[in-house]
């Protein structure tokens, strides 16, 4: 991953009509905003997603993350904080510690890191809870395409929990007679999760576009 980056996403998930009865028709416009940038002494990322019904914003979620480090090598201290809401219902503050490890191309074109952490999920009756979290981006094709993602796996309360997203993005600019200014990729995004809202595993793919800022 570069050392900084910031982008906006736009998705249509198509998985709304894979399952009506469960996630409805009306949230089917997803944006995620992300930015991650690096200093000497780590690493900062955070994203916010939002969906969008005909009444306006129904979902919106955040999450922060720095990887701190006074020392060369590819082990920080990782600390995160998770919250948002769900119509009227407050998610319940969630706070993370542990530690990271972190490796990359010389060039930056890959990268991938692990984080194992403590979860203190404010408002259970087992507030103590365990996370971890796989992050990876590889650019394809000479940049042309780019296949990113995370893997988060969960202990809340008394469930487990698996979410994953992986992305996979043409990036227009690679292409030849295209701007090296003009930042748009488009792609899209499978979100893969199982007992995070509902019972069960599902299936909720995208079709999205995105701008990066550079």
């Amino acid at each position: 991953m570069p050392a900084r980056s910031q982008n906006v996403q736009l998705h249509y998930r198509t998985g709304q009509w894979v399952y009506p009865d469960t996630l409805g028709k009306d949230a089917r416009i997803l944006s995620t905003v992300e930015m991650f940038r690096m200093d000497p002494w780590g690493d900062t990322f955070f994203f916010v997603d939002m969906t969008y019904t005909p009444q306006g914003v129904n979902y919106a979620y955040w999450e922060i993350a720095r990887n701190l480090k006074f020392w060369d090598a590819p082990v920080a201290v990782h600390l995160e904080y998770n919250g948002g809401l769900l119509g009227s219902i407050l998610f319940n503050h969630s706070w993370l510690a542990g530690v990271n490890y972190g490796i990359a191309s010389k060039d930056g074109s890959k990268s991938f890191s692990i984080s194992a952490m403590y979860k203190y999920i404010q408002g259970l009756s087992r507030p103590s809870n365990f996370q971890l979290t796989a992050i990876w981006n590889m650019d394809l094709a000479g940049g042309k395409c780019t296949f990113s993602g995370f893997v988060d796996w969960w202990r809340q309360g008394d469930k487990f929990i698996l979410l994953s997203q992986p992305q996979f993005w043409v990036n227009l600019n690679a292409f030849e007679g295209i701007s090296d200014s003009f930042c748009l990729s488009v792609g899209t995004e499978v979100e893969l999760n199982s007992n995070l809202f509902y019972k069960g595993f599902y299936v909720i793919p995208t079709l999205a576009v995105k701008w990066t800022f550079r």
